[in-house]
């Protein structure tokens, strides 16, 4: 906890509409470490993550090192970006630009925010269905690669520090009405393949991210939790 008492998160793409759920049911109870481009506020750490680490990792362990002794309780990476390109129409800038943001990212936050977590710290990774399953109308494979790295290394680290009392998990969402989701004719296709014939609203992701980061999932780690409605039980 900070100093006036109250657990600090540390979050990437809060401006995403699941970003903005995930602040609605944290606040006020959480201090939020917000990182980003289009972050405000006195915790706001404005940083581009498609841009080397170099140039950013240097500002938030400024940022953490303000803390002190504090430990940070949780860690979300929620950025992401992705090109909806045809894996063979798919060129090196966006192949490099999804990798950058939605999986290296993700690893050198992690390595910059670990000499503040500790026993009791848990860390959510926000992947895909895509990881698993390739949607016919896209988007590319450059982002499916994307969000299965992010599950290889939730579990690599939930092993690695599971020792340390720090639990890491994932959250793989389906469709969500978001407004950055299907085209209302991709979706009516894709409702015959979800079990709930429906998009989940950004709340209902954040509740399950929001699940794992607290003291009902303290067993619960190298987790990889679907939340898509039943998409991925039917084919």
């Amino acid at each position: 906890m900070d100093g006036d008492g109250r657990p600090v998160l540390v979050a990437t793409g809060t401006s995403s509409a699941i970003g903005q759920a995930l602040m609605r049911h944290l606040e006020p109870e959480w201090r939020i470490l917000a990182i980003g481009r289009r972050v405000h506020g006195a915790d706001a750490v404005p940083v581009d993550l498609g841009q080397a680490p170099s140039t950013w990792r240097a500002r938030l362990e400024e940022v953490l090192r303000r803390l002190g002794g504090h430990q940070v309780e949780a860690v979300v990476h929620l950025a992401g970006v992705v090109f909806a390109d045809r894996f063979e129409a798919t060129t090196e800038y966006e192949w490099d630009a999804t990798l950058r943001i939605n999986l290296s990212a993700a690893a050198h936050l992690l390595q910059a925010v670990r000499p503040w977590l500790g026993a009791g710290s848990s860390v959510v990774l926000v992947s895909s269905v895509d990881a698993w399953l390739a949607a016919a109308d896209g988007p590319a494979a450059a982002y499916g690669a994307a969000k299965a790295g992010l599950l290889g290394l939730m579990r690599h680290l939930a092993a690695e520090w599971g020792p340390a009392g720090i639990r890491v998990n994932a959250v793989l969402p389906g469709a969500v009405a978001s407004g950055n989701g299907p085209h209302p004719e991709s979706w009516r296709a894709m409702a015959e393949r979800v079990a709930l014939r429906r998009p989940a609203a950004p709340e209902e992701v954040a509740r399950a991210i929001a699940f794992l980061l607290g003291e009902g999932a303290s067993y619960i780690t190298g987790v990889g939790l679907p939340v898509d409605g039943g998409l991925n039980v039917t084919y």
